[in-house]
């Protein structure tokens, strides 16, 4: 029971300008949600993590295949790799993305969301994207450009709107639209967020990058954060400036 109200206690938190993450979830979600009818068929999550994002694709494809890496996977979650069934109805199949375990032209949409950038040669990762992807079929693909470092030590590149559009046409896609995530101002807030969480927050910082928050420093400064995200969340709505933003999203099929 107390792990349950535990539970329901961070699903709350995530949600709120609490979560120094907030900025960030809540502009990647809005893209997902943008990138959502662009599915259909059999879809395949490339880094399903667990499966956030599920539902939203649920109405526009006829079978949802996720599949994770491991060592991705217990970085995370130490030892999770190692007790599948408790992974039951998250991951599918565990594999690596610079080698998927499809036969060729098999999905007709494989997406790719927050990956390329924990890859250490995306190259080789959009080239198995595009083979396991059926002609005509669409990629649906997310990446970072203003976040802090983490998962690490599997966190290799940041990615310009030019430069996600060279790399997917590099292998033979028809970039049909891309979007920015956020504008200055989010990318603002956000960095702003995790700066007030990491040096007046932490009591320490774990080997992938996340922090453990000082049990009486904490309460005193997540309320700052909260404020600061709610007013930079507001601030975003009257600019467009987009000279730095939170990251990109892309829409491209392969030729017939």
């Amino acid at each position: 029971m107390a792990r349950s109200l535990k539970a329901r206690l961070f699903a709350w938190h995530k949600g709120t300008p609490f979560n120094p993450w907030w900025m960030e979830l809540r502009r990647l979600r809005t893209a997902v949600e943008d990138l959502a009818p662009s599915a259909h068929g059999l879809l395949l999550d490339v880094g399903v993590g667990d499966r956030p994002y599920a539902a939203l694709f649920a109405p526009h494809v006829r079978r949802y295949v996720g599949i994770e890496y491991p060592p991705s996977c217990d970085n995370l979650n130490p030892g999770i790799s190692a007790r599948l069934q408790r992974a039951v109805g998250l991951v599918d199949v565990w594999g690596d993305g610079h080698a998927l375990p499809f036969a060729a032209g098999c999905f007709d949409t494989v997406m790719a969301l927050e990956v390329l950038e924990h890859l250490p040669d995306p190259d080789r990762c959009v080239s198995e994207l595009v083979r396991v992807l059926a002609p005509g079929g669409t990629l649906l693909v997310t990446v970072p450009f203003c976040t802090p470092l983490h998962a690490l030590p599997f966190d290799f590149y940041r990615f310009t709107e030019a430069g996600l559009v060279a790399l997917l046409e590099r292998h033979g896609l028809v970039v049909e639209r891309t979007a920015t995530r956020g504008n200055a101002a989010d990318a603002t807030g956000a960095a702003l967020a995790q700066w007030l969480l990491r040096a007046f927050a932490a009591r320490a910082v774990h080997r992938d990058g996340a922090v453990s928050l000082s049990r009486w420093r904490a309460p005193l400064v997540l309320p700052v954060v909260a404020l600061v995200q709610s007013f930079f969340a507001l601030a975003s709505r009257w600019t467009s400036d987009s000279s730095s933003s939170l990251g990109y999203s892309a829409v491209a099929r392969k030729p017939r």
